[in-house]
This record gives structure tokens, C-alpha cells and sequence, in this order.
């Protein structure tokens, strides 16, 4: 006769639940004994095993119910085909976690910098940047189109971040509307499948002056807020060249105001260029 287990010691030495136990056997996969005079379930070597080959699928990422299916089955070639769409979604995941541990260390090293980087000024490449618009100033996009992407790019996250951009257009006429949005670096669109459309712009890597800016709610982002670095570019000699993007590297509200941390990238002529 066969050693049998109860469906505690059973749950326990597999670590599954008892549900896990139960559900396999409403599907008829493991057939316990019922004792008849305690109705206590007892399972025995076979049942142990089958449910240490259901641990297996559901370490792989398999459902209970996809387990279920793949032990129903007597078709091999029909289950290594399973595995090989299992064994897909787990490189994506791979691929997925790396991405995701790049940019955890990435929003480190931009925290750091917008410590350091308040008030102060450097020339650097900007990464390229794929950004999309949530609201013009502080007006919400409200169309079928734009709240579709919206919900699209959010879930994207935390690889997309919130971007203003001010138009070097309308900065040369001393406007002072600016958009603002999510922004996405270059080296995740492949990843994530973003590309340039009629409502994502791309903007390519360039040379600019970088610095740091707070901004708070009580003190709304503006063109004015960036005189501090357009008054630089002038006593330096550098000309801006294209639109000053801005990514936010982090918000918080300690009483009853936002806070936000910019980095901003001011576009320029690079020195040897005509």
C-alpha cells in the first residue's frame, strides 16, 4: 500500500495551499481517500508527485487552471508548445526587469544631480526624448484620441515621467504658454513600442546647458521661471537652439503645497558649429 499524506502535511511539504490541493482535485488530477469514518482526505505517492509536477508549471508562471489543462492533456508536442509560449513571456520579463533595474539606479543619479544641480550649470547631451502632451499649460487634453494615449503612456511607468516643454517659437515672441505631458529617454521606445506620431514628438539627442528647477503650486511653472537660465545663456555667449524640454525627477507635498525637482535641458549651438 501507498504512504498517505493528509492535506496539511500535503499543502506543507509542497508549499501550495490547500486550495491549490482541492482545486486539482475538482478537476480530477490527484484523487485522494476519503477516510469513512472521519471524511478526512489522504493523498498518497502518485498525488504527491502530480502535485510536485504542478509546482513546476506554476514556478514557470503557469495558472491553476493552465496547470490543470496541461495535465488534461496527451498531446507532448501540444505541451512543449505551451512551455515555448511560457518560455517567451519569461524572456520578456527578463527583459523587462532589466530595464526596470536601469532606470531605479537612473532615478538615483538624477536625484543626486538635482541636489547638486540647483542654481548650477553645465553643458552636456541631452538623451533623446519622446514626449506626448496631458494638458496645455494647466488645461487638461480632453479628447478621445489624447485621453486614449494618456491611459496608454501611464501605463508605461515608470519608464515615462512628467515633462514640460517651452516652443523656442514661442519664447523668441515672448510667449509664455508651455506644454505639459509624459516624456520617455530614447533607449526604452524600443522596449516599450513608442514611436514619433501626430501626438508623440521626438526630440533627438543634442548639446545643452543642464541645470535644476524647483517649482512649487503656489508658484506655477512659467517662461519666467526659467530667466535665471536664459540670463546664462546670454552672459555666456550661447544661443538656444530648440525647445527647453524639462523632466521631473520628483514631487512631494509635505503640508499643503506640491513641490516638483526639474531638470532642464536648454538646447544650444554647439561652439564649433557655423
Amino acid at each position: 500500500m501507498y504512504q498517505k499524506y493528509s492535506i496539511g502535511t500535503m499543502a506543507r511539504l509542497l508549499g501550495i495551499s490547500a486550495e491549490a490541493i482541492r482545486y486539482y482535485e475538482s478537476r480530477n488530477i490527484i484523487q485522494p481517500v476519503r477516510d469513512p469514518e472521519t471524511g478526512y482526505r489522504y493523498y498518497n505517492t502518485w498525488d504527491f508527485h502530480m502535485l510536485l509536477r504542478a509546482r513546476h508549471y506554476q514556478n514557470y508562471g503557469f495558472s491553476l487552471e493552465e496547470v490543470a489543462d496541461l495535465f488534461r492533456s496527451r498531446d507532448l508536442p501540444g505541451i512543449q508548445e505551451q512551455m515555448g509560449m511560457q518560455e517567451a513571456g519569461i524572456q520578456r520579463e527578463i527583459v523587462r526587469q532589466i530595464n526596470l533595474l536601469k532606470r531605479i539606479r537612473q532615478s538615483q543619479a538624477m536625484l543626486e544631480d538635482a541636489v547638486n544641480s540647483v542654481g548650477q550649470y553645465r553643458i552636456e547631451e541631452r538623451p533623446g526624448i519622446y514626449r506626448m502632451n496631458t494638458q496645455k499649460n494647466y488645461t487638461l487634453c480632453r479628447s478621445k484620441e489624447e485621453l486614449k494615449l494618456i491611459e496608454e503612456w501611464a501605463g508605461k511607468t515608470p519608464f515615462v515621467y512628467s515633462c514640460a516643454v517651452f516652443y523656442e517659437e514661442e519664447i523668441r515672441k515672448g510667449e509664455t504658454g508651455f506644454d505639459f505631458g509624459m516624456g520617455l529617454n530614447e533607449e526604452y521606445a524600443q522596449f516599450l513600442e513608442v514611436e514619433e506620431t501626430d501626438q508623440v514628438q521626438y526630440y533627438p539627442p543634442c548639446l545643452c546647458v543642464h541645470t535644476c528647477l524647483p517649482s512649487r503650486s503656489g508658484q506655477y511653472l512659467s517662461l519666467n521661471s526659467l530667466k535665471d537660465s536664459l540670463d546664462y545663456l546670454k552672459s555666456n555667449g550661447l544661443e538656444l537652439q530648440g525647445d527647453i524640454v524639462t523632466q521631473v525627477v520628483c514631487m512631494t507635498k509635505p503640508e499643503d503645497e506640491y513641490f516638483n525637482w526639474h531638470i532642464v535641458w536648454l538646447p544650444i549651438k554647439r561652439p564649433w558649429s557655423e
